[in-house]
């Protein structure tokens, strides 16, 4: 999104309700009151775009993923560097550990293979079925 650090990860649109919902992140999280912001200004060229005919009425909702949202794009895991992660494959293997770089559409996770060992696994961003945030409570 121009002039910021904003992306979209989602658009979803349903029709006949008029009913859409747009997920944002960004490099840094991204607070309420940028969705606020940007919602606000979405409803207005909504308003001025002559093929939506928003006299009839129509709900625009914008947030940020949740914490259980799946990371989708490449830029969503640059902000993540340094906590723990979960990828699925598309071959169905599961990697757990930190997340430690991303270097050339890859993404390099430290995982424990021992209680003193660790190894560092390269995943190609393109083979990644599913990516999840671990959240944990200190």
């Amino acid at each position: 999104m121009n002039g910021s650090d904003d992306f979209i990860i989602e658009i979803e649109s349903k029709s006949p309700f008029k009913k859409y919902k747009i997920v944002i992140d960004g490099i840094k999280p991204v607070s309420i009151s940028r969705c606020s912001e940007l919602s606000k200004f979405l409803s207005k060229k909504i308003d001025e775009d002559t093929e939506i005919n928003s006299s009839a009425g129509f709900t625009l909702e914008v947030s940020s993923p949740g914490a259980d949202m799946p990371l989708k794009l490449l830029n969503q895991f640059y902000k993540h560097i340094g906590r723990k992660i979960e990828i699925v494959t598309k071959e169905k293997i599961k990697y757990c550990g930190e997340l430690k770089s991303i270097e050339n559409n890859n993404i390099f996770i430290e995982r424990k293979v021992s209680k003193n060992e660790t190894a560092t696994e390269k995943i190609e961003f393109n083979n990644i079925e599913k990516a999840l945030v671990i959240i944990t409570f200190k």
